[in-house]
């Protein structure tokens, strides 16, 4: 962006500033509104075309400054989604691996349910045992080594 202009406001700052000048180089000393003919002194004639420039120039750069900001709160909304979408993902995983856990504690469960030995016994003890304990990692409970 050259002095405040994007491509398409330097496009129209140009096309404007070719008006003017045919406007300039051509007949300048009146002006017809509605049917009627106002005739100006020339000297009026090239004032009147300078302002327009001006008006054209400034118009061009509040376009060029608008479509900038534009561009750059599309850019921060595509962040904020997939700022979002990382965060459903992560939130999924977390809650798949919870089902993992509750589907490992039901059939560690229905195993000693069905045969109460010894083995069956201790696995689900050992598995309540590492699931109180990332319990308490994950609830930061003081009292143990991380």
């Amino acid at each position: 962006m050259l002095l405040g202009f994007d491509c398409q406001g330097w496009i129209e700052a140009i096309g404007g500033l070719v008006i003017g000048l045919i406007a300039l180089y051509s007949s300048y000393d009146h002006v017809n509104l509605f049917s009627s003919t106002i005739y100006l002194n020339q000297q009026w004639g090239i004032w009147l075309i300078v302002a327009s420039l001006a008006v054209v120039a400034i118009d061009a750069q509040l376009a060029s400054r608008s479509r900038l900001r534009a561009a750059h709160e599309a850019a921060e909304e595509r962040d904020r989604a997939t700022e979002a979408r990382e965060r459903q993902a992560e939130e999924t995983q977390r809650q798949g691996q919870g089902i993992a856990l509750l589907r490992g504690a039901a059939l560690l469960s229905a195993r000693v349910q069905l045969d109460p030995s010894k083995l069956n016994r201790s696995r689900l003890n050992a598995f309540l045992a590492l699931l109180a304990e990332q319990n308490r990692i994950d609830r930061q409970e003081p009292g143990g080594p991380l």
